[in-house]
């Protein structure tokens, strides 16, 4: 739900979560917030059809008016969608209420996903302008992050535009601060001018790579030290890994004819190892000749595992192999698929214990243990292609199909509901998030 900023002319001042702005939804409605989670006295209906997997009743709900949008994406420079519900063990919701006087507030609350109640409440209210009064405007955004652990958290951007006054020239600053679902503060930094209002934040880290020369600069949010990097945007894109990361490099070879990659950290910049210098799985080893060896990709997995794809060149029969994405250590050799040699529709599904996962990395999704390699399905040929979502470890894949919202059964694929019009999203402790026009539904998830 896309979340529009508002400028206007005022004071900001010191509140509950910081000294900071405000932001409006689209449509021009003001959206009401409240002091409260309770979803007294009023409790909407959810409208939705069953979602296999979710409990029959919402553990707890809000109207529309009291839930108002969700966060964005602190990773997407320049997003505008505010869609993003559920931050670890909490729900994110944000909105604008009108006051008295003419002011404005930004509000921003962590609720716990369990009951509803409230955690942590930001508020940035903005004060009309009086006669001779100076004054200043401001843009707030709430995003959803991860800190540099790779744990979620919640990223608050605020910017304060001070009018020339006197002598003093007109200035800009922006303030950037991260917390945990818990509503503890992680860390805060601040900015001149507003060049930081849309650069990308990763793992506690700003992310600018708008330098000319090429390159990235990682800036901490709170303590911790600036890093200067070679990687550049393109690189960027395939980093994985907890910190700063991994990228990937092509080292294209014509005799053989070869597509290796050299994974460096990104830090350092320092070559961490060569695809050239692993063995490939049986299967695709026996494929190398003197003339013909072997392609990689590197893809995200989880924390500082990574998945590899192995092919022999030119071939679109794939193996993956889950790996350590420090040493390119396998950790285990996973199912063969056949890739279509495009990425624009991948997708990856983890469990919560990282034990399955489900991968669309081209004809067709594949799931399989982690652990034993073992496959557990694949999609056949007739097959509409699965694009996994969620598995969050109640016997159900979260997916669509042709981009409309379907449950399956994580073990066998079977087509549990489809249609669903309003696809859930996790806490990671077990609730489920569904974002209507009536409102917002919390659902504990139960097995099928």
């Amino acid at each position: 739900m896309a979340l529009g900023l508002v400028l206007s002319a005022a004071l900001v001042t010191g509140c509950s979560g910081g000294a900071e702005p405000d932001a409006k939804p689209s449509g021009g409605e003001t959206e009401k917030v409240t002091e409260s989670a309770s979803a007294a006295p009023k409790t909407p209906v959810f409208q939705g059809k069953p979602v296999p997997g979710l409990a029959a009743k919402p553990a707890w709900s809000l109207t529309r008016d009291e839930a108002g949008n969700c966060a964005g994406n602190a990773s997407v420079k320049d997003s505008s969608q505010n869609d993003i519900c559920t931050v670890g063990d909490a729900v994110i919701l944000t909105g604008n209420s009108n006051g008295q006087a003419g002011t404005t507030t930004f509000t921003a609350r962590l609720l716990d996903a369990e009951t509803g109640k409230l955690r942590k409440k930001f508020d940035f209210p903005l004060h009309a302008e009086s006669s001779g009064s100076t004054s200043s405007s401001a843009v707030t955004l709430a995003q959803v992050s991860e800190w540099r652990d790779g744990s979620p958290a919640l990223l608050i951007r605020s910017r304060v535009d001070t009018p020339a006054s006197g002598l003093k020239k007109a200035s800009t600053q922006t303030v950037l601060t991260m917390y945990a679902p818990s509503g503890e503060k992680l860390g805060s930094s601040s900015f001149d001018e507003d060049t930081h209002m849309s650069t990308p934040v990763r793992n506690g880290y700003l992310v600018d790579a708008s330098s000319i020369g090429g390159g990235a600069t990682f800036i901490p949010i709170g303590d911790g030290e600036t890093v200067t990097s070679e990687v550049s945007a393109f690189d960027l894109k395939g980093t994985v890994g907890s910190g700063l990361g991994y990228y990937s490099q092509p080292d294209i070879s014509y005799q053989p004819s070869a597509d290796w990659l050299t994974a460096k950290d990104v830090r350092t910049g320092n070559k961490a190892w060569n695809s050239k210098d692993l063995t490939p799985p049986a299967a695709i080893a026996k494929l190398v000749t003197s003339d013909k060896a072997t392609s990689a990709r590197l893809m995200p997995f989880r924390g500082d595992k990574a998945l590899l794809e192995w092919s022999s060149y030119g071939d679109s029969e794939a193996v993956m192999t889950l790996i350590d994405v420090k040493s390119g250590r396998r950790l285990a050799e996973g199912p063969a698929i056949d890739t279509n040699g495009t990425v624009d529709d991948d997708g990856l599904a983890i469990s919560p214990d990282g034990k399955t996962a489900v991968v669309q990395y081209g004809k067709g999704a594949v799931a399989w243990n982690t652990e034993t390699g073992k496959e557990l399905w694949r999609q056949a040929e007739d097959e509409v292609t699965i694009g996994p979502g969620d598995l969050p470890g109640n016997g159900v894949l979260y997916a669509y199909l042709d981009g409309v919202g379907a449950a399956l059964d994580a073990d066998d694929k079977k087509l549990l509901a489809s249609e669903i019009a309003e696809m859930p999203q996790f806490t990671t402790n077990g609730y489920a998030a569904i974002h209507t026009s009536e409102g917002l539904f919390v659902f504990a998830t139960q097995p099928v």
